[in-house]
């Protein structure tokens, strides 16, 4: 679920740069071109941010809820950044106003730069909204991203101060956020895939029936994880640059950290058929705020296909002792997509405050919110609810639960969507 402190932070800063620039604007600027530039300040505001947010830094993670949700903003702020800045463009006058000097507006770079970045910015996020391009092709042209950011610096840095005055209290506000970004952006391209990089080496590759796992020892230390995060993995080697976001399966504590795989595309059938134990591989992470042992004591845990390997690594991790009332609703196309089906039922008998309850569609039985309501000892109302799987799925019962009446507050979900 998205916290709300993130998106609070955001609009704050929006709404303290917009009190400092129409309090200060130029005399002789018009009523229309004072809200053009207003526009394109929030856009860059915008854009910081997104800056911020690929940073992945742990604060962040706190304030939006996830890294999940950090990308959701991260792409909502893209998208709304390049809708105000052609605003902007449109209202901005393409005169130049009584009282600029035509010699100094002329040697400025302005103009050109911010219709560079305009155009960057129209076609990288028209390839990053493209479901058609592969996320393999998509991820090198959206590093541009960063000049797009760049270009947008040298643009107000450069405009004519009739249109912006880097001396006012608004000016240097966008100067600090541009410090910041840029900052943001250096440690992101430069230093934080090295620094976050974690050394594992591959010790088991174990196919199962539709899914893969992968069972890694750390050459260091093990990592440290709660239940239900994710982390971002590299393979080392040619065609294995591409990194991927996998939920951890094994337990916080044990030694290796086991990931399992659906065989869904063309790079999980690779890791299926071609990847050998002792490659080294980089781990970065945890990610993630799915944590289930925050939550009350009454919980419905619904997982979709692959979608239950974050309530494997949280029951593999509960002790016998633990207080909570779990109903773990499994749902699968069939038995044979059922990954580790067997051992849930044993942990569930061993842990006893479990209740394994498996749907498959074959058979006629889906995860629904008219099922729940039949099965479950007590009202909709009484329990918290972990959802993880097909996004269709999650989001339609989602929605049912809201017309049930359940709140927000009351259903977390995890969204793996980081484009």
């Amino acid at each position: 679920m998205l916290k709300s402190q993130g998106p609070y932070l955001i609009i704050g800063t929006i709404v303290v740069f917009m009190a400092l620039h129409l309090m200060a604007a130029h005399e002789l600027m018009s009523v229309k071109t004072t809200i053009a530039t207003t526009l394109s300040g929030i856009a860059f505001l915008l854009m910081t941010f997104s800056m911020l947010l690929s940073t992945r830094l742990n604060i962040f993670e706190d304030l939006f809820g996830g890294l999940d949700r950090m990308y959701q903003v991260h792409k909502i702020s893209g998208v709304v950044s390049m809708l105000l800045i052609l605003l902007h463009f449109f209202l901005i006058p393409k005169a130049l106003p009584a009282g600029t000097d035509p010699i100094v507006n002329a040697i400025t770079p302005s103009g050109p730069l911010g219709m560079l970045a305009l155009i960057l910015l129209v076609v990288l996020l028209v390839i990053a909204l493209n479901r058609k391009i592969s996320y393999s092709k998509w991820r090198p042209t959206h590093k541009f991203m960063g000049l797009v950011y760049l270009l947008a610096i040298g643009h107000f840095l450069t405009a004519p101060a009739i249109f912006f005055n880097l001396f006012s209290a608004s000016g240097f506000f966008l100067i600090a956020a541009a410090i910041i970004g840029t900052l943001s952006l250096i440690y992101s391209v430069f230093g934080m895939n090295k620094r976050t990089a974690i050394p594992f080496t591959i010790e088991k590759v174990n196919a199962m029936e539709r899914a893969t796992e992968i069972v890694l020892s750390p050459k260091n230390k093990p990592l440290d994880f709660r239940a239900g995060q994710f982390v971002i993995i590299e393979i080392a080697g040619k065609g294995w640059s591409e990194p991927h976001p996998f939920t951890v399966s094994s337990a916080p504590g044990e030694k290796n950290l086991k990931i399992a795989i659906k065989v869904l595309g063309d790079w999980t059938r690779k890791v299926r058929e071609e990847l050998q134990s002792g490659v080294e591989v980089k781990v970065r992470g945890p990610y993630g705020r799915f944590d289930t042992t925050k939550a009350g004591k009454k919980q419905v845990w619904l997982a979709g296909g692959i979608g239950l390997t974050p309530f494997l690594s949280s029951l593999r991790a509960m002790k016998e002792d633990d207080e909570r009332e779990i109903h773990l609703v499994y749902a699968a196309r069939e038995v044979g997509d059922a990954i580790f089906l067997d051992e849930i039922k044993e942990r569930a008998a061993a842990l006893k405050s479990v209740t394994i309850v498996s749907l498959f569609s074959d058979e006629g039985n889906f995860a629904r919110v008219d099922r729940m309501k039949e099965k479950l000892p007590e009202p909709l109302h009484a329990y918290e609810y972990f959802m993880c799987g097909p996004k269709p799925m999650v989001s339609g019962i989602m929605g049912d639960l809201k017309k049930e009446g359940i709140s927000k507050s009351k259903i977390h979900t995890e969204a793996f969507e980081f484009r």
